[in-house]
């Protein structure tokens, strides 16, 4: 009964900062394993990385309403 109360939107927006989180991660670790430099890409997946985490700690913040 309670999961109906969730908002669909709010179980997305935590998988999809969980999966921005983990691939980005991997993503970002395989880069600096073969170029060994920072570049823009790297840049541009630490922007991802962090979204995900905002979006992950968004979901936590928000207390439900009763």
């Amino acid at each position: 009964m309670e999961e109906e109360k969730k908002s669909p939107r709010k179980t997305w927006d935590l998988m999809i900062g969980i999966a921005l989180v983990l691939f980005g991660g991997i993503r970002l670790y395989n880069r600096l394993q073969a170029e060994a430099e920072w570049s823009f890409r790297s840049m541009i997946t630490i922007l991802f990385i962090g979204y995900g985490g905002y979006l992950i700690y968004r979901h936590f913040q928000n207390k439900p309403k009763n």
